[in-house]
């Protein structure tokens, strides 16, 4: 549901959603017209068929299950890396960290490096997972998120509040 879709309009419709559609059979009995009506506040018209496509292999690969590898959950339609770990994460409690545009921002401005806010960059992958400090993945990758929105913005980054202004790279303290 998170995709290109921010927290808070995820938070007006989850509840409703995972009421009425607990199953991916409940998914699957669902007209498609109803299912997109659910979630229309969302955007991306492509996150019906992606949910209806991902339920259809959850029944029939998975045993209506959720996997929980990296391998099997990367096969779902829809499923990409950040969304494959961060159900690890929070489902599973593997210690795997999800990287995003805010924590590739994050680790691009406080380690000064040069492949900037791109999250597919591997040397994003491997710097977050060396950090991650064990059995706390969840807890991590919420901070992470909390911070690159709060404090650590695209624009206007918040440094004068920031806990890391002395060490970051980005901070105006370490430029001067």
């Amino acid at each position: 549901m998170l995709q290109q879709t921010s927290a808070g309009q995820v938070l007006n419709v989850y509840g409703d959603f995972v009421q009425k559609y607990p199953t991916p059979e409940s998914i699957l009995d669902t007209p498609q017209e109803e299912l997109a009506d659910d979630i229309e506040s969302l955007g991306l018209r492509k996150r019906t068929r992606y949910f209806r496509e991902a339920s259809e292999q959850l029944v029939e690969n998975h045993n209506s299950t959720v996997p929980n590898t990296r391998s099997e959950l990367l096969d779902l339609q829809g499923v990409g890396e950040y969304t494959a770990t961060s159900v690890l994460a929070h489902a599973f409690e593997k210690d795997v960290a999800a990287v995003d545009t805010n924590v590739a921002r994050i680790l691009s401005r406080v380690f000064g490096l040069d492949y900037g806010d791109k999250p597919e960059a591997s040397e994003n992958w491997e710097l977050a997972e060396d950090l991650l400090p064990p059995g706390q993945s969840s807890d991590y990758i919420h901070a992470l998120i909390d911070f690159g929105a709060e404090v650590c913005t695209a624009s206007k980054p918040n440094c004068e509040n920031c806990p890391l202004e002395g060490i970051c790279e980005y901070s105006p303290e370490e430029s001067s």
